[in-house]
């Protein structure tokens, strides 16, 4: 089975000068595009807030 083609979005967003620069500087040193970094973190930031959210519904649940 192949890869799943993704639809992409195109958007602007706003970023810390320190942040843009750390985030480009990281992509150019591991060869990727700014974007693709961008992407990762906003996908690791989603899991972990998701992660939480669930533990917190477990966490009222066993109150009860």
């Amino acid at each position: 089975m192949g890869r799943a083609v993704k639809d992409f979005v195109k958007t602007s967003i706003t970023l810390a000068k320190d942040v843009w620069e750390e985030a480009k500087i990281w992509a150019l040193k591991k060869g990727l595009t700014l974007s693709q970094v961008v992407e990762v973190a906003l996908r690791k930031y989603l899991e972990v807030a998701e992660k939480e959210r669930a533990k917190e519904k477990n966490l009222e649940r066993g109150s009860r």
